[in-house]
């Protein structure tokens, strides 16, 4: 079994990527994707994208031998989802604690909002299927079935909100991640490090290794650390959608399927490539495949995807960039007030000054220093004393190297405009047509 709900998944640590050329901007896109596309498929084994199933507003897409069993009473913000041993069902948590089960997933019980002092925010599986795990926001683990409570969070201090949970092989313990990359081991779940004070960047995912003695915890960008004995197979920064939301191992643990929140699916390895859903607007939110390895399933639901740190109150309504320069942050808020994206930038302290502002100009490829810096990606909102301030990827030299590294995003390190790393850079180009307010806070 492998997917979100069972937690039994491999992933990656990616690498972001570009791609320049002196053309037309027109031209430059067109190219851009072409090759992306071209050196996915060739160079990486990428299967080609297809449409698997139309969306709804809450809907579970069945794709390739997957059964379609429906998505009967989905409509209260379902979070997460978890498949049966047989391949024949799946259970859906909603973040109000309660459980739907569907084909031969049997329903073992739920906490509902009487016993939630906080939201639902995952659940995971025994590999036999005779019971489940689900966490709250707050530390609160309820187990279900067959599933041993092994401890929780809540009635010790936590700094940021627990957002994930992964079971053990064993499934005799299960680990809990924090917002802050924090990792909390219980049972027989081994801690062996974590991601809190180093150079990692906005973490969605936990996933323990089928060994036992390994995890890694997945970013909003692809990126992954790894810790025990856990491996990575390779990385998909660079030509990604949309930010990632799950990231699955195929039955052997050669291969691998990432989910985007546009539906997207991309298989690595022995993974076999089956379609993607039809996610409308970055809707798809957990993934829970086949044992067989013939297919999944795709939860697709209007639910905020689970991406930490919310914007700051004060900072404005409907779809908008949030830019904190004290805190050197960036968020991307969806027009219902959802977050699409947040994560760490290198801007100038103080510039440009707080207050609302709109995008007004962009180009794939820009230039400073009498063309000895590009810019990639520029995304221009604000005016300078002599020139505009936008939102770019890290300024590359004329080799392709850049200036400085991601990890160093967080600090003040810019002239005056606002660096992101280069996936980052062409998400926001992408999600932020020209008039999409920009809002600076002090």
């Amino acid at each position: 079994m492998f997917g979100r709900g069972s937690k039994v998944i491999y992933v990656y640590r990616a690498t972001p990527t570009y791609y320049s050329s002196p053309l037309t901007e027109t031209t430059l896109m067109r190219r851009r994707y072409l090759c992306l596309a071209f050196a996915i498929i060739t160079s990486l084994g990428f299967s080609p994208i297809h449409s698997a199933s139309a969306a709804t507003s809450t809907s579970i897409a069945a794709i390739g031998a997957a059964p379609s069993l429906g998505a009967t009473g989905l409509d209260d913000r379902p979070v997460d989802l978890a498949s049966s041993p047989s391949g024949n069902g799946y259970w859906v948590l909603h973040a109000n604690g309660s459980i739907h089960s569907f084909g031969d997933a049997p329903y073992m019980g739920g906490p509902n909002t009487a016993g939630l002092r906080a939201g639902a925010v995952a659940m995971a599986a025994l590999p036999n299927g005779l019971g489940y795990w689900i966490v709250a926001s707050d530390g609160g683990v309820f187990s279900y079935g067959a599933a041993g409570f092994f401890g929780s969070r809540v009635s010790t201090e936590t700094k940021t909100p627990i957002i994930d949970i992964a079971a053990t092989p064993s499934g005799r313990g299960y680990l809990l991640l924090g917002a802050d990359g924090g990792v909390f081991s219980y049972g027989d779940a081994p801690f062996l490090g974590s991601a809190v004070g180093a150079s990692f960047r906005d973490p969605v995912a936990l996933a323990a290794r089928s060994d036992g003695a390994g995890y890694w915890i997945l970013s909003s960008d692809g990126s992954v650390y790894s810790f025990g004995t856990s491996p990575y197979f390779g990385g998909a920064n660079g030509f990604a959608s949309a930010p990632m939301t799950a990231i699955a191992a195929s039955p052997t643990g050669n291969g691998y399927k990432l989910l985007a929140r546009d539906g997207a699916v991309y298989s690595f390895g022995d993974a076999t490539f089956h379609g993607r859903a039809d996610a409308g607007t970055n809707k798809a939110l957990a993934v829970a495949g086949r044992p067989s390895g013939d297919g999944e399933w795709v939860l697709i639901a209007d639910t905020p995807a689970r991406v930490p740190g919310a914007p700051p109150a004060n900072s404005g309504n409907g779809r908008r960039i949030v830019y904190s320069n004290s805190g050197q942050r960036v968020w991307l808020v969806q027009d219902d007030g959802s977050l699409f994206a947040t994560y760490l930038v290198s801007g100038r302290r103080g510039e440009p000054g707080p207050g609302t502002y709109h995008v007004f100009g962009k180009s794939a490829s820009g230039s400073a220093h009498s063309g000895t810096l590009r810019l990639p990606y520029m995304t221009r909102f604000a005016h300078g004393s002599t020139l505009a301030i936008g939102f770019h990827g890290i300024p590359l030299r004329r080799n392709g190297t850049p200036i400085q590294s991601d990890t160093e995003l967080g600090q003040f390190r810019s002239a005056g405009c606002v660096r992101q790393n280069q996936t980052q850079a062409r998400m926001l180009f992408d999600w932020a047509p020209i008039g999409t307010t920009v809002v600076v806070l002090a």
